[in-house]
């Protein structure tokens, strides 16, 4: 996650403009290199079990990696090395802003030892920072006594937009009470003693692009096979979600059926949080809130 949130980070002190993020963040992902390709390219896994691994983590809220070992594809001692190489694409973002003339070197070496000063990183934990703590920052949860709830659930979301959609997005923030109108949008329902309400969209190019990456083909009609594939992903999400919390904190949840819309206003509230995701393709926002 250090691309989002060293990139929230600059974003948030005015080193960038979101413009001038979205393009190095367009740059990046031409660039990025995943942990399957690496294994791939290193002859340690066959393209069939990377495509296993990556049906499996639909099921499980686990990385490639461990997921790999798991089924005995790959050693863990292969996975670090991998791991170590794949460690390099961290420094991709800012190279492009640097490649742009966006930033200088001394500015990037400055504000990388000031946010990982702050960010309390360890040099090895670029990847594995907690966050949790992140969105509670982000989004200002301090003042809510579920903040640890909509924390991890949103963390979980975040996980799997980079698994599934891809990592070229920065996290924004939305005033209280500021109106956002949705074009598009599938919603779905987590019933239990943590009911809560989730629903994603963005207007007709994000919601096809959002799509179309999930369903792993070109959409171009926001028709009911679109909307499907973005359910698809929300049902994804809160399936681990509940085994999650089932596995975790003996929590039932069961998930009601989603549903599509058009024209929704999103409006972030104490109970109602926005979490908008500006993609290379435009931005899609989702809206979670506890229910009862």
């Amino acid at each position: 996650m250090f691309t989002q949130l060293f990139g929230y980070y600059l974003l948030d002190k005015g080193v960038v403009t979101l413009d001038q993020l979205g393009q190095a963040l367009a740059e990046k992902s031409t660039t990025n290199v995943k942990l399957g390709a690496l294994a791939i390219d290193s002859g340690y896994m066959t393209a069939e079990q990377v495509d296993r691994v990556h049906d499996e983590q639909k099921h499980v809220d686990k990385k490639i990696g461990d997921i790999a070992v798991a089924l005995e594809f790959i050693t863990e001692e292969q996975v670090k090395e991998l791991l170590t190489k794949q460690k390099t694409s961290n420094i991709i973002l800012s190279q492009a802003l640097i490649d742009r003339g966006y930033i200088s070197n001394s500015v990037f070496e400055n504000e990388l030892k000031e946010y990982k000063r702050i960010a309390e990183f360890d040099e090895g934990d670029l990847n594995d920072k907690n966050l949790a703590e992140d969105i509670i920052s982000i989004y200002d949860l301090y003042g809510l006594a579920e903040k640890d709830f909509y924390a991890d659930y949103i963390s979980l979301l975040v996980r799997n937009v980079v698994r599934f959609i891809g990592d070229d997005f920065a996290f924004l923030n939305v005033k209280s009470g500021e109106d956002i109108i949705v074009e598009y949008v599938t919603d779905q329902q987590l019933h239990g003693s943590k009911t809560s309400y989730t629903a994603i969209g963005g207007d007709e190019k994000a919601f096809l692009a959002f799509a179309s990456r999930y369903a792993g083909e070109q959409l171009n009609v926001c028709n009911e096979y679109a909307c499907t594939a973005v359910g698809e992903f929300l049902n994804v999400q809160n399936s681990l979600y509940a085994e999650n919390e089932a596995n975790l904190n003996n929590i039932d949840l069961s998930l009601l059926p989603q549903s599509a819309s058009k024209n929704k206003i999103f409006t972030p509230d104490k109970k109602q949080l926005i979490v908008p995701l500006s993609f290379t393709f435009g931005n899609m926002y989702v809206c979670f809130r506890t229910c009862g």
